[in-house]
């Protein structure tokens, strides 16, 4: 082999070098440079080849300190590594020194040790953002809170002016994980302080203010902070879901919504949440008014008119419910086309890309056919109703669309075979079975089974014994049997095991009302649902119902106005009629009662109350 020149071995030396570093993972300390072409000229002197080769930051010293580093950390050694680590960078003030002592700590879970190197990194350079940032991540990955304050807030002080609006508002999710929500309020509200008291104030650090002490169900303070955001920026959309989320347990928060919704560039996202809350709370009618203003507005969003399409088969209006579904469903359709078309064309994404925009649509899709199914049902159509479920991908794994199979097949006289085809339906875990059980019961309960129905809930019960909601329902079987003493006893472990049940609090106080028995009970019991559901029509119409056997007929009546009118329900219109027909209201009482039969022909309460009266409207 031929001897090398001093420029070749220059170099080789440097080739190796290079390679070692970069390959230890210091390319952040080090500039690793790359190797220089070779050279044409085979008498290049080494001063010309070492000049063209650019120079690391770090001096001779510096480099073999970090380089012992990095083999201490591959050959297992990670303590040694973070020692060296953390005196260089104390030594030299350097943040990509301090940087990669707390990788090393992590990468060695030593939680402590990492944040120990983030407070030296902090306190050496405290105009770091980096640094309070990564003591801001340590602390909340290890759930500590003391001190946490001071670098969350110097994190947001370092970022630039126009990041921190953005920065506040994620506080409250990047907080979440802590166990104790009033201590992560406090420290948003101490760690925003300074933005929420000078001129001009930020908005968003009191929409964080208020969402921090919604999550910790301090919803006076929540109030409080959603209006002074308002007033600060009344179009803000942080402020319109803080209000919306604040709606159910501060029933004035709704005001700051409708406001927003008012204007005329209000928010199509808010206006959407606002109507799904709307329909959550069983106000039908205003989620329906909301909806129909956007897809006005937005005509081509087709989960605006599918959640449109859901509202409308609710109230029972079919024919606008079909309208819904159609539009829904050609906007599906011609989104499934593109996405296939993607898949022949120069410009589309990958064919697994695009096989799963195709999968979305099909799920989607099914969601629409299984509404139109519903749609038929409600009309009587039996044979159309099962033809959309024909439609639905894999529809004997999905114990939805089996339930509503096997409740077309008992309209049909075929309830062996739909009981069948729900049991056949497979579970992945034990909740499913449970399902399956409640499903079952559901189907004779439209049946008005009520004894079978109470035989497969009794056997749920003895595989899910502490399931609230299935005390519930089977609570509900045993009142309709007449076995009032064991639908008390299970409402009461219902509402023993979730205390913020509020249909087991109201169906316990429905049910003293509509016998008449312990009424103040009854009082307390719907009173404490309503605080649990604000608004909820079917509490109200407990409530009115309740008034009217304490012999309070116009609050009864003022209640059941308002309840009917978010709600327009058949059971619902049952009561008023009768407390009209009681107030010699007769002509509006039939009125009443004539909708409602157009509602729902076959409502127990309905028919019970013209049987009684011996009315025919």
């Amino acid at each position: 082999m031929p001897a090398l020149t001093a420029s070749k071995l220059a170099n080789k030396r440097l080739d190796r070098l290079n390679a070692m570093t970069c390959s230890l993972g210091l390319a952040g300390l080090l500039i690793c440079a790359a190797p220089p072409a070779q050279a044409s000229d085979a008498r290049l002197d080494a001063s010309t080849a070492v000049a063209s080769v650019e120079n690391s930051r770090m001096d001779g010293a510096l480099f073999y300190q970090v380089l012992v580093s990095e083999i201490q950390a591959r050959s297992g050694n990670p303590g040694a590594a973070y020692q060296i680590y953390l005196e260089l960078a104390r030594k030299h003030r350097n943040p990509d020194l301090f940087k990669r002592a707390v990788e090393i700590a992590l990468q060695a879970r030593s939680g402590d040790d990492a944040l120990a190197a983030a407070k030296a990194w902090r306190q050496t350079l405290p105009q770091s953002r980096d640094a309070a940032e990564s003591v801001v991540r340590i602390m909340l990955a290890m759930g500590r809170t003391t001190d946490l304050v001071d670098p969350l807030r110097t994190m947001i002080q370092l970022s630039p002016t126009p990041q921190q609006p953005q920065i506040i508002a994620a506080l409250p999710r990047s907080l979440s994980r802590l166990p104790d929500r009033k201590i992560a309020a406090q420290i948003i509200d101490d760690a925003t302080q300074p933005w929420r008291v000078r001129t001009p104030q930020l908005a968003e650090a009191w929409v964080a203010s208020g969402e921090g002490w919604l999550s910790a169900k301090d919803t006076a303070r929540a109030l409080e902070a959603s209006r002074k955001a308002e007033a600060i920026q009344p179009k803000s959309l942080g402020v319109g879901l803080l209000a919306l989320n604040l709606m159910d347990s501060e029933p004035q928060a709704e005001d700051t919504v409708r406001r927003q919704l008012k204007l005329t560039d209000a928010s199509p996202l808010l206006r959407l949440a606002y109507a799904r809350k709307l329909a959550g709370a069983q106000r039908m009618t205003d989620s329906a008014q909301q909806l129909e203003i956007l897809v006005e507005a937005q005509p081509n969003n087709a989960g605006s008119w599918l959640t449109l399409a859901a509202v409308r088969l609710e109230l029972r209006q079919t024919d606008l419910a079909e309208g819904a579904l159609k539009k829904f469903i050609a906007l599906k359709e011609e989104e499934r086309a593109k996405a296939a078309k993607t898949l022949v064309t120069s410009e589309s994404p990958t064919p697994e890309q695009a096989q799963q925009t195709l999968a979305d649509s099909d799920t989607s899709l099914d969601q629409g056919y299984l509404l139109m199914s519903q749609t038929e049902e409600q009309r009587g159509h039996w044979q159309k109703a099962l033809d959309w479920l024909q439609r639905l991908e894999n529809p004997k794994d999905n114990l939805l669309v089996q339930s509503h199979r096997a409740r077309l097949l008992a309209r049909q006289g075929k309830l062996a075979e739909g009981r069948a085809a729900i049991r056949a339906v497979p579970e992945t875990e034990p909740r499913d079975a449970l399902a399956k059980y409640q499903t079952e019961a559901q189907l004779l309960r439209d049946l008005k089974q009520w004894g079978e129905a109470y035989k497969v809930l009794s056997e749920a019960s003895e595989r899910f014994p502490q399931d609230p909601d299935l005390l519930y329902d089977r609570a509900m079987l045993a009142e309709r049997l007449h076995k009032f003493d064991e639908m008390e006893q299970q409402l009461r472990k219902a509402i023993e095991l979730k205390p913020d049940n509020a249909h087991a609090y109201n169906a316990l106080g429905y049910s003293l009302a509509d016998r008449n028995v312990r009424l103040d009970e009854a009082r307390t019991l719907i009173t404490k649902a309503l605080s649990l559901r604000p608004g909820d029509p079917f509490i109200t119409d407990s409530l009115g119902w309740l008034e009217f056997r304490s012999g309070h007929p116009a609050e009864a009546l003022a209640l059941l106005r308002g309840a009917y009118k978010e709600r327009p329900d058949a059971e619902i219109a049952a009561h008023l009629g009768e407390v009209l027909w009681a107030q010699g209201e007769r002509d509006e009482a039939r009125r009443v009662w004539r909708k409602a039969q157009t509602l729902d022909t076959n409502n127990e309460a309905l028919l019970e109350t013209l049987t009684r009266l011996q009315v025919q409207p």
